[in-house]
């Protein structure tokens, strides 16, 4: 680091620690000057995370379940605070690792034995994790994709046991329809049948032949034997969360509406903030979903006197430079849906974990299950080429989503560039993309705009899995991330593939001729330098789920079918860490119909509560 931005950095922290002690200053004395009166806040839900499952779940919960209110605490802002940038669809990498939206996790480096030489060490080196910490969470601040999976995916999670049918691809494919709002003209029957036109979230179909260089790589694809495909989500394994050219949150398409109903029940009653737990039908209760922003949850709050049971009743959180607790009615859940990281960490802070990396930060063991466990992502690698513009006119394009095309194949397993067969087995393992944004860190020369042209292979079926681990019981201090990308061989040489047939696309005319595409691959290269090349590039496709993952508790299970905590009551976990497997495309289409199926679920157990 050097002096000048050492000084920066130490000048940035007095400043912002000088305001901080004003703050706080201002507070103290407000305490004093005056006495606020303690309210308890009770609410027949309290759900955690305002993210793409909450969002949903909220929605859904108030709609269904009548005179119910809802408590949604959110760790961040609200979206309209960055407006000018979350609703840009061309804006999304400007919103990462910015402190107001972003959690700033960091994945750590790791090493271990070479794949292609076991004898030798090699490193996967470490990098940022962004992940949404803005109300919508990751759909306020991603790329905006909407893949489902593959039917197999889900009829995977429904073999576990039979009461995991409710899972499988027919129940699933349900509840996205339900949610999807489609705005393709004139869609086929065949289109109908998998995809919804009532639902609440926006999608539409990309416009990929737009722009001249990406016409010439969509034609080297079908020269090659690529074949098209004009639905990824439907029969064989594209579209984007967007409305109208611009950015389409579960914000947009379920909180609103959420926040839309207001009312007392019933209207005849004086309304009156009591316990439930004692009031009695004279009183009127306030029907509605409360959103708080900048609310970070510490932890569960458990019923003491239940000494045999893990009852939930509430949970801790700081919220406007205080500690405030918040308790669940008689009926009442808590529920869990801050992603794979945070519901990972509360439920660890809260006792629920791995015995010995709960003991190690000296907190009580309530459940021992595996939590953080199993964390699953898409790991990926970007080859960056530089294009050297036919008579100095640009004709790349930079005001877009950045994933201008998309493609879906199958990765051979010895590292050797797919053939025929591969690009049309049913089960693709590759999702590749072309774009003329630049897709990762630029280290030495960093090029023109008009001059990238980004590859990006993703592995969709990965084999290897990671952890996370406490490092401290403080509730502000980040989880340790592992993901042990590539260790298992597999993994490597599909991604190896992959990238060997990006390589062979951009040696293809008029991508080598025309536009003079030129890339740090171009020369031969052997399996261990491509070994070399993929951890070094290693970066994650910000797809992480599966750290409280739906299961029997003998096979590794933190949640059952109906995502009930193990070992616990009146608390469930609803977002992508329960996947039992990760489904081989983007997950935040998953994550909304996980959220719409177990909002069912918790109205069925509600209305068979005494």
């Amino acid at each position: 680091m050097s002096i000048d931005l050492k000084m920066k950095l130490e000048q940035e922290l007095k400043d912002d620690a000088e305001i901080r002690n004003l703050w706080l200053e201002g507070i103290h004395n407000r305490d004093h000057r005056q006495t606020f009166k303690k309210t308890n806040e009770f609410y027949d839900f309290i759900i955690v995370g305002a993210g793409t499952a909450g969002c949903v779940l909220a929605r859904e919960l108030v709609y269904n379940i009548p005179n119910i209110n809802i408590l949604l605490l959110e760790a961040g802002p609200p979206d309209i605070q960055v407006n000018d940038i979350m609703r840009s669809p061309c804006a999304f990498p400007l919103v990462y690792r910015t402190s107001e939206t972003d959690w700033g996790y960091s994945v750590e480096d790791q090493k271990m034995s070479s794949v292609v030489d076991p004898t030798k060490e090699i490193s996967n080196k470490g990098f940022p994790y962004p992940r949404g910490k803005v109300i919508g969470g990751c759909s306020t601040v991603n790329a905006m994709i909407y893949i489902r999976g593959h039917k197999a995916d889900y009829d995977l999670w429904a073999s576990q046991s039979p009461e995991y049918k409710i899972w499988d691809y027919e129940h699933c494919l349900e509840a996205f329809k339900a949610i999807e709002n489609n705005t393709r003209k004139n869609p086929d029957e065949v289109f109908k049948k998998y995809h919804g036109f009532n639902g609440l979230l926006y999608v539409q179909d990309r416009q990929d032949d737009t722009y001249d260089i990406m016409k010439d790589i969509f034609k080297v694809a079908k020269n090659l034997g690529i074949p098209y495909n004009n639905d990824f989500n439907g029969v064989r394994q594209n579209g984007h969360t967007m409305k109208d050219g611009k950015r389409f949150t579960l914000v947009d398409g379920y909180l609103i509406d959420a926040l839309k109903k207001v009312e007392t029940y019933p209207p005849s009653k004086p309304f009156e903030t009591a316990s439930p737990h004692g009031s009695g039908d004279d009183v009127a209760k306030f029907v509605a979903v409360n959103v708080k922003c900048f609310a970070h949850v510490l932890n569960i709050i458990w019923d003491e006197e239940k000494k045999d049971e893990n009852v939930a009743i509430g949970v801790k959180y700081f919220y406007d430079g205080r500690v405030h607790e918040s308790f669940i009615a008689p009926k009442g859940e808590v529920i869990i849906c801050g992603g794979t990281i945070n519901s990972a960490q509360i439920l660890m802070l809260s006792g629920i974990g791995p015995k010995n990396n709960l003991e190690k930060n000296n907190i009580k063991v309530r459940k021992e299950l595996p939590v953080g466990h199993n964390l699953l992502d898409h790991p990926s690698c970007c080859i960056s080429a530089k294009s050297s513009i036919p008579n100095g006119n640009s004709q790349l394009h930079y005001s877009s989503s950045g994933l201008e095309l998309g493609m879906f194949y199958k990765g051979d397993i010895n590292g050797k560039i797919p053939s025929q067969k591969h690009f049309l087995d049913e089960r693709p393992d590759i999702q590749f993309y072309a774009s003329t944004s630049q897709l990762e860190p630029v280290n030495n020369t960093k090029p023109k705009k008009d001059e990238v042209l980004s590859m990006l292979s993703v592995l969709n079926l990965p084999s290897s899995g990671g952890h996370l681990e406490l490092c401290s019981s403080n509730p502000f201090i980040h989880p340790k991330i592992f993901f042990n990308f590539y260790e298992k061989p597999a993994d490597l040489y599909l991604m190896m593939s992959s990238l060997k047939l990006t390589r062979e696309i951009l040696r293809q005319p008029p991508l080598s001729t025309v536009w003079g595409v030129e890339t740090d691959v171009d020369k031969e290269m052997s399996d261990e330098d491509w070994e070399q090349y993929i951890r070094k590039k290693a970066n994650s496709s910000y797809h992480p789920c599966g750290t409280v993952k739906m299961a029997p508790e003998s096979q590794g299970g933190c949640v059952n079918h109906r995502l009930q905590v193990y070992g616990t009551k009146n608390l469930r976990v609803i977002d992508a860490s329960i996947f039992p497997t990760i489904p081989a495309g983007n997950i935040n289409a998953p994550t909304a119909m996980v959220a719409w199926k177990a909002s069912r679920l918790i109205e069925e157990d509600y209305k068979n509560k005494s």
